[in-house]
């Protein structure tokens, strides 16, 4: 469906996402996200004149927030939250990766040599078996778990302790450390490797954005040589080409990961190995210094533009051009976030962020 003429309908539906309950409706605002390494949110405000009863009866957890626009669903997730006030009433929801907030990794796991291992598995894993599936998927999640992979999918050698972290602070940590992104669009959850192009978008130039984007050299992302430690005297170490030392200099990215090895501190060569492997891919977009188009935050997409509201998922890898400026940049971007709210009388406001992709792109 086309931007700028969206119309939303909120309905509440019971956890799982199966029975109705009913739908919420007029609405008086509507604002949902997609959001790249995080949890996305929703938020519908209504009156309470109309509703007052199936607002009564809304609870937070077993009850959850589904949104449509333009007759297709855009979001779902549990209501975390509701406040009543004497004239309307707001709901808020997380979407499906909330669960997984809540719950307890109750089991550890030692993937030190000469266990190294796959980590969209592990992410996988800890979706699948340690969070949704744990007590029967009463979320109705486990058919809407995507891991999407590749022969170069990044490895980890990563230790945890049972009852040491929520199972997503666990699965938040391979997007932060160990090269991998995941999004959630609806109800379903997408992992894969940040080389991954699993999705392509068209082309987005300057013509179609409210704001102008800026161009950006970062001299703190610069680095040529990558230090991946576990924090107790061990270093995987990699280095970028000598002519790029020769221009730089030695300057260091530092990543310590204290759940990285063996349990008593002392890895194996494979396991330095493989933080090497790490280290190299956190270098790999940093020499030369990164160079990136800066869309500004909360820029609208205008008339005309090349994409449609399914093209807006976080990750998605699009071409971007900005040639009217001193310096003329094209590069590939994925989607970090997108923010859509409609609400009376300004009509609706499809707001996205984006960042840059890294150089090493894999087309499934």
């Amino acid at each position: 469906m086309p931007f700028f003429c969206g119309s939303h309908r909120a309905f509440v539906v019971e956890r799982g996402g199966v029975t109705p309950v009913g739908e919420l409706d007029p609405l008086i605002a509507v604002r949902w996200q997609r959001i790249r390494d995080d949890v996305s949110t929703a938020e519908v405000r209504v009156p309470t004149h109309d509703c007052c009863e199936l607002l009564g009866d809304l609870r937070t957890i077993r009850h959850e927030l589904h949104l449509e626009r333009n007759g297709l669903e855009v979001w779902q997730g549990p209501i975390t939250r509701i406040e009543y006030d004497f004239d309307e009433v707001s709901v808020f929801a997380a979407d499906v990766l909330w669960q997984s907030t809540r719950t307890v990794l109750d089991e550890g796991y030692d993937q030190s040599y000469p266990n190294i291992s796959n980590a969209i598995d592990r992410m996988d894993w800890l979706l699948r078996d340690k969070t949704y599936a744990l007590h029967g998927d009463p979320w109705n999640v486990v058919p809407h778990l995507h891991p999407l992979h590749h022969s170069g999918d990044p490895q980890t050698s990563r230790v945890v302790n049972a009852w040491q972290f929520y199972t997503w602070e666990d699965f938040d940590k391979y997007a932060e450390d160990y090269g991998t992104d995941y999004c959630v669009v609806n109800r379903d959850i997408y992992y894969f490797d940040i080389n991954l192009a699993w999705k392509i978008i068209a082309p987005l130039d300057e013509r179609y954005l409210s704001q102008f984007p800026r161009i950006v050299e970062y001299g703190n992302q610069a680095a040529t040589r990558g230090v991946v430690t576990n924090g107790h005297g061990y270093a995987g170490v990699a280095t970028a080409p000598q002519s790029f030392i020769d221009q730089y200099g030695y300057v260091d990215w530092l990543v310590t990961n204290e759940n990285d090895g063996q349990l008593d501190n002392i890895p194996t060569p494979e396991e330095v190995a493989t933080w090497s492997a790490t280290a190299a891919r956190n270098i790999t977009d940093r020499y030369p210094a990164p160079v990136a188009i800066v869309i500004p935050a909360n820029t609208t997409l205008l008339p005309g533009g090349p994409w449609l509201m399914e093209d807006l998922v976080p990750g998605a890898w699009f071409q971007a051009t900005v040639t009217r400026m001193c310096r003329s940049v094209s590069e590939y971007q994925r989607i970090h976030e997108v923010v859509v709210t409609e609400e009376a009388p300004n009509g609706e406001t499809v707001q996205f962020s984006a960042v840059s992709a890294p150089s090493e792109m894999v087309v499934p």
